[in-house]
């Protein structure tokens, strides 16, 4: 593996690994080369804001529609993904950010 000591303009810093192959491992880790890309994102849920949020999700109701007890507790539902989906996407930028893993 190669390690590059970069001192041009603002690209100042050390790279680990110059090609994709090369193999990198922390903290006693086998080594590995540089993940495929992950899988790509579906579209982003979209929600009404609940009245008032719910995170005491109760049993889903057994009649005919089946759903949740109130629309407060089913928006909270929808609102908890679309954060989660939010922020694995930042989470996801940061590691392409750093090379960590590739982009789609």
């Amino acid at each position: 593996m190669t390690v590059k000591q970069l001192s041009d303009g603002n690209a100042n810093g050390t790279v680990l690994g110059q090609d994709s192959s090369d193999k990198v491992a922390f903290y006693g880790a086998t080594p590995v080369d540089k993940p495929d890309a992950l899988t790509a994102q579906l579209t982003t849920i979209t929600h009404t804001a609940p009245g008032t949020p719910d995170y005491a999700i109760q049993d889903l109701t057994t009649t005919t529609p089946y759903g949740f007890v109130s629309q407060d507790e089913g928006n909270t539902v929808l609102s908890v993904i679309a954060n989660l989906q939010a922020r694995l996407a930042e989470v996801e930028a940061r590691l392409e950010e750093l090379g960590l893993v590739t982009a789609n």
